[in-house]
């Protein structure tokens, strides 16, 4: 498994383009870590990826089991210079145990199946307020192997804070309908930190994401080590 980091430029036309596309930058991400060929080499997880904004700039992070090549998308999207930062990520995943603390990201779609009757299949909802959506991610903590805490070391009210949120709309092609479907999506991001109470199963939600439209930029959780202050 590996995890990459490169800047963008929403200043170039072809980023503007994958930034304001859920379903254009799935395409250029599946295109730079999809391998060309098959292997014979056993992988886990899937391809997850995310893009950050904030006072640093706009960064794109992508999980993927194999190393992507990211030559195009940076020669199309990045600043002038800018180069990839992929490591190994199998190592960080291995030194995983119960009882760390990490700060953690995520961007996910909180979303609820609404039951449409016998032998029908639940239509899914977004949720849509800010208590809706932390407790949509409180409630999945446990089956994903960590718990959030607060700052005081708690599970108080601020173990889990969320920072941004928007409703992205764009149309995909939908083969079972021969038709294109028009999809929204409510991208939540949040911060906070956490403690590891099941390291395989928060090895699998690192490398197989969390929740629903994880082709669309939702769904990757990443740590770093905590601030101190």
């Amino acid at each position: 498994m590996f995890l990459t980091k490169i800047e963008l430029d929403p200043g170039r036309r072809l980023a503007r383009k994958y930034l304001g596309s859920p379903q254009a930058m799935h395409a250029a991400v599946m295109k730079a870590a999809t391998p060309l060929e098959s292997t014979s080499i056993k992988t886990r997880g899937r391809i997850l990826w995310r893009v950050d904004r904030g006072a640093f700039g706009v960064a794109l992070y992508v999980a993927s089991p194999t190393e992507p090549a990211m030559a195009q998308l940076i020669a199309e999207a990045a600043p002038a210079g800018a180069d990839a930062l992929t490591r190994d990520y199998e190592p960080f995943l291995f030194h995983l145990t119960a009882g760390q603390v990490w700060a953690f990201r995520l961007a996910a779609n909180p979303s609820h199946a609404a039951p449409q009757g016998p032998g029908l299949r639940g239509k899914v909802y977004g949720h849509v307020t800010v208590a809706q959506q932390r407790q949509w991610l409180l409630n999945r903590a446990a089956n994903h192997g960590f718990e959030p805490l607060s700052a005081s070391g708690d599970d108080g009210d601020d173990s889990v804070t969320v920072v941004h949120r928007e409703r992205p709309e764009f149309w995909r092609n939908d083969p079972h309908a021969n038709r294109r479907a028009r999809v929204t999506i409510n991208r939540t991001v949040y911060e906070g930190l956490l403690r590891v109470t099941d390291a395989d199963k928060l090895r699998t939600t690192l490398v197989s994401g969390i929740g629903r439209s994880k082709a669309y930029g939702c769904g990757l959780m990443t740590l770093v080590r905590p601030h101190r202050s």
